[in-house]
């Protein structure tokens, strides 16, 4: 589990792990009932609590957010994360905007790209804390697809793809857009 870990000079390498192992265990079993009843491996699990940790700054929205990962892949859609497409081409968030080519390669971290409707990537792409593990075990529910971040952190969420697009463009008026 991601934590602060401190150790003496002197430890083995085994002893670590096993450290870090336990913290792991300590951790994820206060969830176990609501693991267990999940419909998704612990795996998947935990690759979605990394997705909602880069793609939330506050604790509320992360649990929306992850109620709406979840609508859109019952819908059989895809997450349309930039941030697994940031992690699919090894770019620093923040660095500069993804180009039309990233985001339409076939990567399977790529969670905009082809062939990735209705999936997860294949592993976690970022640690996470225990606010983004909640999160994916208890979403908020509600109709909406699609979600925006503007320059404060704040999030905006939306149903429709139309909807999204007009937020995008009143973000983009107000100069409240991010771009990198």
């Amino acid at each position: 589990f991601p934590d602060t870990y401190t150790f003496s000079s002197d430890l083995t390498v085994e002893k670590v792990i096993e450290t870090m192992l336990d913290q792991t265990d300590k951790k994820f079993s206060e969830y176990k009932s609501l693991i267990d009843s999940s419909s998704y491996s612990i795996n998947e699990l935990v690759t979605l609590a990394s997705i909602v940790e880069s793609e939330g700054i506050y604790d509320d929205d992360r649990k929306k957010i992850a109620g709406v990962f979840y609508n859109r892949l019952k819908a059989g859609m895809s997450l349309g994360s930039d941030v697994t497409t940031y992690y699919a081409f090894k770019v620093d968030l923040g660095d500069r905007d993804l180009t039309k080519a990233e985001i339409n390669t076939y990567n399977p971290y790529n969670t905009r790209g082809p062939e990735m409707s209705g999936k997860l990537p294949i592993g976690a792409v970022s640690n996470f804390g225990i606010s983004s593990l909640e999160a994916v075990l208890k979403p908020t529910n509600s109709d909406n697809y699609y979600f925006v971040a503007d320059k404060s952190g704040k999030t905006h969420f939306t149903k429709t793809y139309e909807e999204h697009q007009k937020v995008i463009k009143e973000l983009k008026e107000a100069g409240n857009w991010i771009e990198w």
